[in-house]
């Protein structure tokens, strides 16, 4: 019989102690920032660490000296520089300002004498009617209703009476493109333009409107509403937002006949479609003044007795 010896070890029993005294290492709590906290500890990059400690080895200094002076010179130069260009731009708004207000002051001072003037060609016109009247009772007792819905047609007097009063003032937010055309951008839809006040000058015309002002400005059938720059021109004199159409007529007719029109639908889109400001309303007293450009270009001799020729209905449209 063979003896047995003592059972060999487990191999997984070998593995060594360790002693009472030895403790395990501890880890770094910023070992996580290994990049932060080398740059924080060594912020010299080695290279230059290196090149700087090769100059003092060899008795030169760490620096040649001249790199801050340098630097000192050139912040005050580019100073110098930014401060010139400063001050030329404040000379210049400076200048414009000047002129803008110049320019102001001429178009308004030009503006009251136009105004004047204007009181002096309508004051003049009423005299040379008046004088006219006089001159044949008869004739002028024959044609005086015919001449007098002339005039009121053509804007030589001023009317008054009750109608509409339609107010028309650009969107909240809208601006002027570079060129002046206010459907130039997206943002400029919102500005009314002189197509705008054509379409509804021409609407309240055909709708049994006898008068009719913009801010102010009589309406013939040879006034002009065009568009210029950033202004809208009304017998060759610029307006000012907001727009104000005043019709003289039958208010109640001329409203009704008015929004059953094309133009009171264009009106009506207009605020639907590019938020501006509209507003119409019936007024009971509408003052109109006379039309102040308004020039003699044919004139025909009636003999005393003799039967005024008719006069064929004329279609007022505002180019």
């Amino acid at each position: 019989m063979r003896s047995e010896g003592p059972a060999p070890a487990d191999d997984s029993e070998d593995e060594p102690s360790q002693s009472k005294g030895t403790s395990a290492p501890t880890r770094r709590a910023d070992e996580s920032m290994t990049l932060i906290t080398s740059m924080l500890e060594r912020p010299l990059d080695p290279g230059y660490a290196a090149a700087a400690q090769q100059r003092r080895e060899q008795g030169l200094p760490a620096s040649t000296g001249t790199r801050r002076p340098l630097l000192i010179v050139w912040l005050l130069i580019i100073g110098v520089l930014i401060g010139m260009s400063t001050a030329s731009l404040r000379s210049r708004d400076g200048a414009r300002a000047g002129a803008r207000a110049d320019l102001i002051a001429q178009i308004e001072t030009r503006q009251k004498a136009v105004d004047e003037q204007g009181a002096s060609v309508r004051g003049l016109r009423g005299e040379i009617d008046a004088a006219t009247a006089r001159l044949d009772p008869d004739l002028v007792g024959t044609r005086q209703e015919e001449l007098e819905s002339m005039r009121i047609s053509s804007g030589l007097v001023p009317v008054r009476g009750e109608g509409l009063r339609i107010t028309l003032d650009d969107a909240p937010g809208s601006e002027t493109s570079a060129d002046g055309d206010p459907r130039t951008g997206t943002s400029d839809e919102g500005r009314v333009q002189s197509k705008d006040l054509q379409i509804i000058t021409n609407g309240l015309w055909s709708s049994g409107a006898e008068a009719l002002a913009v801010n102010g400005q009589r309406l013939t059938s040879r006034t002009a509403i065009r568009f210029a720059g950033e202004a809208i021109l009304v017998n060759f004199r610029p307006l000012t937002r907001p727009y104000t159409i005043e019709a003289v007529g039958d208010s109640d007719d001329l409203q009704t006949r008015f929004a059953e029109s094309a133009a009171g639908s264009y009106l009506t889109g207009l605020g639907s479609n590019y938020a501006i400001e509209t507003s119409l309303t019936t007024q009971d007293d509408l003052h109109l003044p006379g039309a102040t450009s308004v020039s003699t270009r044919r004139a025909e001799v009636i003999p005393s007795g003799s039967t005024p020729p008719a006069v064929a209905p004329r279609t007022k449209e505002t180019s």
